[in-house]
This record gives structure tokens, C-alpha cells and sequence, in this order.
């Protein structure tokens, strides 16, 4: 099956694709290599790796039985099937000589497949509506969908479990950045979804169009060889510098973001969950993109410690692999301001609204939050928490779950 791949209506190279949907081969000279999304030159199955990249997780909420009930053969060949199309930047496929134009297909402008019930009730007329989906390449293993909601597009998110927790979460942080008075954030809402466990899921608009693109921290650092005595954050902070964005601009980005996560306790800041706005045209950086998808955050799934070793001990994927070695990159440590920060009344106050969270979940999540405000005041001050992590202060009695010493009939 020979496809061109076009950024809009420039043609970048031809695919072979194979009958699953994934890259077989495609042509190494580029006709448009300037174009062509960001890459490692040196890497000669760069092509085949994004594409596989940017089709859907199968692990993402109810995919792997939309995709069984649709006789598709996997997430590339759902993404195949759509032509490639996102609603985050400007690439996709089309048959060979068949004539298709970006004005024709592209999701910014023309209507798309996506429910509020998050793939498990598709519309009976799918195979008859005109257009695609940009859901074959929505990133994440949280369930969620593209949407068109009162004319405008957006991103609806659910919640693993019957909690609505993640959701709750993406809330919370909307409601720091605001008090913080930092604007470039992604603002969530809740909002209630059809046919779920549990009471809210949340909505944000678009912050993408068809002049700004979204670019991937992951994709920056893969594009450019790392110098071995070169830290990753550093390697990110340099390769966009070169692409147009303010050094200390973008440091400071990241380090507000760096002291936010640690103060919600946030853990899933990976390389996906950082990204870079590009003008369309110029293919200049602009600037960092909104923060977004917070919602590991809170002990999410997870107990609550019950100490300070506990608190300075949370794992993170990101540029460190802990919230102590993330802190340690950060220059600016006066960029959070103590003074501005949801009470913990509020955090107990919005959770509250989880008709299935118990109300001793609520006051612990309450209890850790107010005493991670705490450590990270000891961090402004100067305070080395490795040491106070090593001094192992217990701020609570532990908790002993009964439950799991009972047989459940």
C-alpha cells in the first residue's frame, strides 16, 4: 500500500505500509526534508519509530476492544485507517495520486468521529460519516477522546478506577496555576460522562491550531546525538535554544513546573508530558506549551506516607527519577510562591465531591499535601531535604489496613 506523507499539503516522502497498518519502508531521501517531523538524521528507522509512536497506546482505557470490534489489526492500523491525522500538527497520509488535499481532511477545521462515551458505544452510522478521527493518535494510557463540545474542540479525560481522582486532580492544578498567577497552563473542568463508574471526568480546550503544532520534549531530545557529559534536561534546554526559544524563559518554565509537581506531588511528568509550541510556518519554536496532564498527582493509587522519608521518596518519570533529583535542577527556587497556594480546605473540599471516596481518604490526601507545602517551605529556605528525607520524621501514625487480613466472600 504506497502513501505520501505530507506535512498539510507538502510532500515529505513515500510509504510502503504493510497490511497491520505499520511502516514496511519508505524512502530515505526526503523530497521535503526540512519538513519532515523531528528527527535524528543518523537514525535510519526514524520513520517506522514515530509512526509506531504516534498510533495509540492499545493499553489506552478501552482500546484493544475497539479495535477487536472493528476487526482492526492494532493501534497502527486504526491510525492508518485515519490517515495519520492529529489534532496536535499538521502530518499525514494519503494514497498515492489520489488527488486528497489538507483542506479536505484536516480535524482543525472539518468534523470528526468522537463521543462522550470514550469508544465503548460508537455511533451506529461511523462507516457512513465523512470524516476521521483524531483519536488513532491520541497519546496516553488514560482513557479519553477528542471532542466536539458546543462547536469547540477539546480533550475529554476519564479515570482508571471507579475515583474519580485524576480527573479531580487536573482541577487542583488548574486552580494553583491560577492563584499563582501563571498563564500558561491548560485549564480543566469536570464534567460528567455517560455510562461511567465513576461521578466526573474532565475537559480542557485546545490549545493547538493550524498555526501552532505541538512538539514533544521526547521528539526534541531524540532529534540531536547527546553528549555524554551532557544531562538530558540539559540536552532538551540546548536543542531548543537552537530552535529559536529564550534560554531563561525556558528555564523558568521548568523550574515553576519542577516546584508545582513536587508541591502536588506529581509523578508522571515524562518526556510526553512536556512539550514545545512551533509556529507553523516559520517551524520556529514559540514557546513551552500550557502544562498539562497532572493528574498522577495527590498519591493517586497509592497510600499516603506517613513520614517524611515517605514524602521526599516518590518515584517520577521525567528528567530525574525523583522528585529530590528533579529539585536539584531547578535554579530559581522563589518562582512558587508559598503564600499562593490552594488550603488544604480546598483540596478536601473538591475531593469531597467524589461520591465514592471515603471521607479518611480525603483528610489524608489533605494531610500529606499540607505537610509537602510544608518540606518544600524548608526548600526555599535552604533547607538540604536529603537530610531531613535521612531523619525519617514521623508527622502521623501509620494506618493499618484491616482489609487485607480478611477474606473477602
Amino acid at each position: 500500500m504506497n502513501y505520501v506523507l505530507k506535512r498539510k499539503d507538502e510532500i515529505i516522502t513515500v510509504i510502503d505500509f504493510a497490511d497491520d497498518g505499520s511502516v514496511y519502508k519508505f524512502h530515505q531521501k526526503l523530497i521535503n526534508p526540512e519538513l519532515a517531523p523531528l528527527h535524528d538524521d543518523n537514525n535510519f528507522n526514524w520513520l517506522k519509530q514515530w509512526w509506531k509512536r504516534r498510533s495509540i497506546p492499545i493499553t489506552q482505557g478501552n482500546i484493544r476492544q475497539m479495535l477487536e470490534k472493528k476487526g482492526l489489526l492494532g493501534p497502527e492500523d486504526f491510525l492508518f485507517k485515519n490517515l495519520g491525522l492529529s489534532l496536535t500538527d499538521y502530518y499525514w497520509i494519503s494514497p498515492l495520486d489520489s488527488g486528497m488535499m489538507w483542506k479536505d481532511v484536516n480535524l482543525f477545521d472539518n468534523d470528526f468521529h468522537g463521543n462522550v462515551l470514550l469508544y465503548e458505544a460508537e455511533d451506529d452510522n461511523y462507516d457512513n460519516l465523512p470524516h476521521y478521527t483524531p483519536n488513532g493518535s491520541l497519546q496516553g494510557t488514560l482513557e479519553k477522546s477528542w471532542i466536539i463540545l458546543n462547536g469547540e474542540r477539546g480533550l475529554l479525560k476519564g479515570n482508571r478506577d471507579n475515583l474519580s481522582s485524576e480527573s479531580i486532580n487536573e482541577v487542583i492544578a488548574s486552580k494553583l496555576h491560577e492563584m499563582q498567577g501563571f498563564n500558561n497552563y491548560t485549564k480543566y473542568k469536570l464534567i460528567r460522562i455517560n455510562g461511567r463508574n465513576y461521578d466526573y471526568g474532565c475537559y480542557s480546550k485546545l490549545f493547538t491550531s493550524e498555526k501552532l503544532e505541538l512538539i514533544f520534549a521526547y521528539d526534541v531530545v531524540c532529534s540531536e546525538k547527546k553528549l555524554n557529559d551532557v544531562s538530558a534536561f540539559e540536552h532538551f534546554i540546548q536543542v531548543c535554544v537552537k530552535h529559536g526559544l529564550d534560554e531563561e524563559e525556558l528555564r523558568s518554565y521548568l523550574d515553576y513546573m519542577i516546584l508545582s509537581d513536587f508541591v502536588l506531588s506529581g509523578k508522571d511528568r515524562h518526556l510526553s508530558n512536556i512539550s514545545i509550541l512551533r509556529d507553523s510556518e516559520t517551524l520556529q519554536f514559540v514557546k513551552p506549551a500550557p502544562i498539562y496532564d497532572s493528574g498522577k498527582c495527590l498519591f493517586v493509587q497509592d497510600s499516603v506516607p506517613s513520614s517524611d522519608k515517605g514524602l521526599l521518596s516518590i518515584k517520577t518519570e521525567s528528567f530525574a527519577g525523583d522528585e529530590l533529583k528533579l529539585l536539584g535542577l531547578v535554579t530559581d527556587r522563589s518562582l512558587l510562591d508559598i503564600t499562593k497556594l490552594p488550603p488544604r480546605s480546598f483540596i478536601e473540599e473538591i475531593y469531597s465531591m467524589d461520591s465514592q471516596i471515603d471521607e479518611k481518604r480525603i483528610s489524608l490526601i489533605g494531610e500529606g499535601y499540607e505537610r509537602k507545602i510544608e518540606l518544600f517551605r524548608a526548600f526555599q529556605l535552604g533547607q538540604d531535604l536529603h537530610k531531613v528525607k535521612m531523619a525519617m520524621k514521623n508527622y502521623r501514625k501509620p494506618i493499618v489496613n484491616t482489609e487485607e487480613f480478611v477474606i473477602q466472600k
